[in-house]
């Protein structure tokens, strides 16, 4: 279903199920066949199974889900490669898609002949066909390729003839898949634009796509899949969110969590030693262990360390490195006024990263430690431990922090 039940529907699907068959133990030869006799059954697998949704006219509605969830499979059943194994679906309008790479495409054909081809299929006179088609052609930026059979094309020219084609025949509802992704930065940024003005003037479109932060920023409404069923539908950020949710939880269930034990036979360590770090990890608020931090969510670095002698106010110095190269910020106990006084024998150190401003990325920690009146280094450990952080959201950001700010209008 959908949460905008009052405006009219484009798309209309009720209890929509698609069944393939699968061979788990094929033959694929003469001799397997004589060998092993003949193969079982194919099973069934569902990769839609009891799907209801309505989609709105004029609105665009994004897919997501795991590759696998059944996002294309619904696709393809709106716009007719597919037909639905049970249920019923019901489109108001002519349906464009853009879902493989060369679909529709007739290879011996050259590009220009290539659109002519798919606006017959899709129904348009010829008259309106020779009217956008110097436009798909300029949109699309083959220029002479343009004459050239698409055989020879490369993925990237395929999608921006495809696309090109697809948003110019004027359909009432435009079906994408993740091919977008092929495009270079500069094509994407005009598909974009392009897919925001076709939203301005009342087309209905709906997208698959693993960007979350693009989907975010240009749906109404948003449907997360999982192994063919329904999860959630609703407003992107509640949707997105849930949805990260489940995958981070995923994650963490899935791979050990961020600590390192630093080897005691380490040679030409440097500093006096006379302080030695030996551990050093990422936790949540409350100590346990983590795997990933969120933007947004404090965590702590919990550092563990040992003295062979007292030592007077020592102060531990935490750099962040970006995995691309830059440091984006280092942090010391002396600097935010914290001394710890004198410490002696085994210590754990916590330092929490309030409201975590990291946006998503891989970082690496770098840790030195300097006596009270940091000229002196105690010790230093280089690549300490590496660390994710992941979105709640979906949006990527850009640079490296997200800083607090307030907005007001007067």
């Amino acid at each position: 279903m959908s949460e905008s039940t009052n405006m009219p529907i484009a798309v209309d699907m009720q209890g929509v199920g698609k069944r393939f068959k699968r061979n788990v133990d094929r033959r694929n030869s003469i001799k397997e066949r004589i060998v092993r006799g003949r193969s079982s059954k194919p099973e069934d697998f569902w990769a839609v199974r009891g799907v209801s949704l309505q989609i709105p006219k004029g609105s665009v509605y994004g897919l997501i889900g795991h590759n696998g969830s059944g996002k294309s499979t619904i696709l393809k059943m709106i716009g007719g490669i597919y037909r639905p194994t049970e249920g019923a679906i019901t489109t108001d309008g002519r349906v464009a898609s853009l879902i493989e790479l060369g679909a529709g495409f007739h290879p011996e054909m050259t590009g220009r002949e290539n659109i002519s081809l798919n606006g017959s299929i899709l129904g348009m006179p010829k008259k309106e066909i020779q009217a956008v088609i110097d436009e798909i052609i300029d949109f699309s930026g083959l220029g002479d390729f343009i004459n050239d059979p698409v055989k020879h094309y490369s993925s990237g020219m395929y999608v921006r003839l495809g696309f090109s084609v697809a948003v110019h025949m004027k359909p009432d509802v435009l079906l994408i898949d993740e091919v977008l992704a092929v495009g270079d930065e500069e094509f994407q940024r005009k598909c974009f634009d392009h897919l925001y003005a076709l939203r301005r003037s009342g087309r209905t479109i709906i997208v698959v796509s693993h960007g979350l932060g693009q989907l975010e920023g240009l749906c109404d409404e948003i449907a997360w899949l999982e192994h063919g069923e329904m999860q959630e539908f609703g407003a992107p950020t509640t949707t997105i969110a849930s949805y990260l949710r489940k995958v981070n939880s995923q994650e963490a269930a899935r791979y050990p969590e961020v600590t390192a034990v630093r080897a005691e036979g380490e040679d030409a360590r440097p500093g006096d030693q006379t302080l030695r770090v030996r551990t050093a990890a990422i936790v949540d608020v409350e100590g346990n262990p983590m795997n990933h931090a969120e933007t947004g969510s404090t965590f702590q670095f919990r550092i563990g360390f040992i003295t062979s002698e007292p030592v007077l106010g020592p102060n531990v110095r935490i750099a962040l490195q970006h995995e691309s190269g830059p440091l984006v910020t280092m942090i010391g106990n002396h600097r935010l006024g914290f001394d710890m006084g004198t410490v002696s024998g085994d210590n754990v150190f916590d330092v929490a990263l309030v409201d975590n401003p990291l946006l998503p990325g891989r970082y690496r920690v770098h840790i030195d430690v300097f006596d009270f009146t940091g000229s002196r280094l105690l010790d230093s450990w280089n690549d300490a431990v590496e660390f994710a952080v992941r979105s709640k959201s979906g949006e990527i950001g850009q640079g490296f922090v997200q800083l607090p700010a307030q907005f007001r209008l007067s």
